[in-house]
């Protein structure tokens, strides 16, 4: 029998979509009695002692099965190297070897280079280098996060894909253990965004599109310290960032979720944010801009509301509340398509 190795990288106490993604795959291999070879420490000593263990797996193994993040490369070979012809070349030979002896999949979470283009981010031109060699690895396999994400590259270079869309877990119980901020008793619809709330991201306007209205919007997440210095409304609540299972549970106390991102935005309309299955299996319809890929997904579901982000005020205006418990029951009877273990378990991932 082969032996699976399962490399990856994750950073405990940090929660962002690629990270809860990492963490499923990491536990679905563990239950799967794959060899997880960690490769991230803090400690620059540890890191360097486990790629030589990474090194050493990749030389010598033969008819074994890898997993291994698109990120987790990019630990291992971070990109102040990789700007250097001559180890890029090295670092893909081994690669390439690696591939050819064994059963490879690379999962492929984000395009580093056309987000960073796209959302006007330094844009670090390796990065496309690096893609580009990556995705034309010879019988390699990749698992891309959303549907339109892996059309985008292999138009270009012809892959052997599948998708397996970010999902969720079930929500955890945390009544009776934790105290709930005021706001979620407010009778009130109750919005909330759960996400990374750093400047730029549109929090700005969807913080000017709530101020002063009758609904509640609630924030949780990294990165909105920036908040508690500016007085918002009385109607917006920042409550700053908590563990995953803990931010479910009061995502699962509102009644809508909230994905603002700009649909004119290559990017945001290729990626499958992993907020969407969040927000569904904490029982609670979202409120999209019209995103591509969330489209593919949701448009005939009846468990999303798909506006420009310019009609946000007028949708809130007609709004008539009394339509959640209806499409409450329908997310209910569907949300379990969405937890990381149906999607994991519905398609193989090797």
């Amino acid at each position: 029998m082969s032996t699976t190795y399962y490399i990856g990288h994750f950073s405990e106490g940090f929660n962002d979509g690629g990270q809860s993604r990492n963490k499923a795959f990491r536990q679905y291999y563990a239950k799967n009695d794959a060899l997880i070879v960690p490769v991230y420490s803090a400690n620059p000593f540890v890191r360097f002692v486990n790629l030589l263990h990474v090194i050493k797996i990749m030389l010598f193994s033969k008819d074994a099965v890898f997993f291994i993040h698109q990120g987790t490369l990019m630990v291992l070979f971070p990109m102040l190297i990789l700007k250097y012809n001559w180890i890029r070349a090295l670092v893909f030979k081994l690669i390439q070897r690696t591939t050819n002896r064994n059963d490879v999949t690379i999962e492929v979470n984000d395009l580093p280079y056309e987000q960073a283009k796209d959302l006007e981010l330094f844009v670090e031109e390796t990065h496309q280098i690096f893609q580009d060699k990556l995705y034309a690895l010879k019988q390699a396999k990749y698992i891309f996060a959303s549907h339109e994400m892996g059309k985008y590259i292999d138009d270009s270079h012809k892959l052997n894909y599948k998708v397996i869309i970010n999902g969720s877990n079930k929500v955890q119980d945390f009544s009776g253990a934790i105290e709930l901020h005021p706001c979620f008793s407010s009778t009130e619809t109750k919005f909330i965004y759960a996400g990374g709330l750093n400047k730029g991201r549109q929090i700005e306007a969807l913080i000017a599109t709530f101020r002063n209205r009758k609904e509640i919007l609630i924030l949780i997440g990294e990165w909105g310290e920036w908040m508690l210095d500016n007085k918002v409304s009385d109607n917006i609540f920042y409550l700053g960032k908590f563990q995953e299972d803990h931010a479910h549970y009061l995502t699962s106390k509102c009644d809508i979720g909230i994905i603002p991102y700009d649909e004119s935005r290559f990017y945001y309309n290729i990626c499958y944010p992993t907020k969407a299955s969040f927000y569904i299996t904490a029982g609670i319809p979202f409120l999209s801009t019209p995103l591509l890929e969330l489209k593919n997904v949701f448009q005939k579901s009846g468990m999303v509301y798909f506006v420009p982000f310019r009609d946000w005020s007028i949708f809130m205006d007609s709004f008539d509340p009394s339509a959640l418990s209806a499409i409450k029951e329908k997310i209910d009877f569907e949300k379990h398509n969405f937890y990381w273990e149906k999607l994991l378990n519905t398609s193989p991932v090797n």
